[in-house]
């Protein structure tokens, strides 16, 4: 089935599909955060068009909306796709929850639910597909890496990194680089800054 390559710049395409406008918007904000490129869509008939316009890494999709359900537009997805589709719902029930992953969804939240726990859903969900904790390979002209701060449990997932000046979040070995004499130095690879901390995974 069709997936879409891993971006170059990191900016993964994440398709929010969400008719309640307050929860639209908590979500964006959060993943955009994060370092996530999101694309909103209002009803399952326009997350079904963005989707073919937009060729997102991870579809996140309401359950209960106008026109077709987010049950229907798991299955319409998964006929010729496997990008990850983690579904939302504040009906928190067994049976709806066991229809969502027969439609063919990886994953559930419930609503209401907490931000940073949804965020981090969404990366784990992508690393699977996209295996994006891969350690960089080792090199033999490399010092020994610098010693890191300890992670922050709370927001970065193991294997990934967040710049404390900007706040760009994403997998570890992106933040990996040498400087002229050949040493380990840890860059932000969305503001280039190296003067600050990290947290890493």
């Amino acid at each position: 089935m069709k997936l879409p390559a891993p971006p170059a710049d990191n900016k993964f395409r994440i398709l929010v599909v969400e008719d309640d406008a307050i929860i639209a918007k908590l979500v964006n904000i959060n993943l955009s955060m994060a370092g996530f490129d999101c694309r909103l869509a209002v009803t399952g008939l326009d997350g079904w068009n963005a989707f073919l316009s937009s060729d997102p890494h991870l579809v996140l999709s309401d359950i209960d909306m106008p026109g077709i359900s987010g049950h229907e537009l798991t299955a319409k997805i998964r006929a010729q796709s496997s990008v990850p589709i983690i579904l939302m719902t504040a009906a928190n029930t067994d049976d709806n929850e066991m229809q969502g992953f027969k439609s063919g969804a990886d994953d559930y939240v419930s609503k209401p639910f907490n931000p940073k726990l949804l965020v981090t859903r969404v990366i784990a969900n992508l690393r699977r597909v996209y295996r994006y904790d891969a350690p960089a390979a080792p090199s033999p002209m490399r010092t020994p890496a610098p010693v890191a701060p300890a992670r922050d449990e709370a927001t970065v997932p193991d294997g990934w990194s967040k710049c404390d000046s900007c706040g760009y979040m994403g997998p570890q070995f992106k933040f990996e680089s040498t400087d002229s004499d050949h040493n380990r130095i840890f860059v932000c690879p969305h503001c280039k800054n190296r003067s600050l901390t990290f947290s890493l995974g």
